[in-house]
């Protein structure tokens, strides 16, 4: 998405909507690699542990 979005810069002739949307993906980003670092480093070892 940041490659394709230009790092979620919208064009300046953007309109708030427009921007909003950008922001909210660059939000969405940032909340995906919170996850997915979680899910790394967390639970799926705290799972292989409880497994055995």
């Amino acid at each position: 998405m940041r490659e394709l979005t230009n790092g979620f810069t919208p064009p300046p002739e953007a309109c708030n909507t427009y921007r909003a949307l950008f922001a909210g993906l660059a939000d969405l980003e940032e909340d995906m690699h919170k996850h997915i670092h979680l899910e790394n480093s967390v639970l799926f070892p705290q799972a292989l542990q409880m497994a055995g």
